[in-house]
């Protein structure tokens, strides 16, 4: 699976609603997820506690994607924020439906409902 991979992982970040949108494109495995991890730290470090990690265009996700996204929510969840997931492609949901994260995340099909998730403030 990744041993095909042309091309490394790129973290996008947009703006969407006043919160940071990160976007994964690629695949996120262990010898990738260094960069999401520094993505979201980044983030983090500069104090934007309020997160949104759009999954959409992801090829490929493990267990240690998950284990670094719940880190990250967990990290801006202590500091009083949140980190809410933006995805509609089945194989990603279906991911977190069997690992029970689901119902850890919340789980929004766009990034605008993400945003309204998060809130105001």
């Amino acid at each position: 699976m990744a041993a095909d991979s042309s091309q490394p992982l790129r973290v996008e970040l947009a703006q969407v609603g006043g919160f940071p949108c990160l976007k994964p494109l690629g695949e996120v495995d262990i010898a990738s997820v260094s960069t999401l991890q520094e993505a979201l730290g980044r983030e983090l470090d500069a104090g934007h506690t309020r997160l949104i990690v759009n999954l959409q265009e992801l090829a490929y996700l493990d267990s240690t994607g998950l284990g670094c996204i719940a880190a990250a929510r967990r990290r801006a969840r202590d500091a009083g924020g949140d980190l809410v997931l933006a995805c509609a492609q089945p194989r990603i949901l279906r991911l977190l439906s069997i690992t029970g994260l689901d119902q850890v995340f919340t789980v929004c099909r766009h990034e605008a409902e993400a945003a309204a998730a998060l809130g105001t403030g």
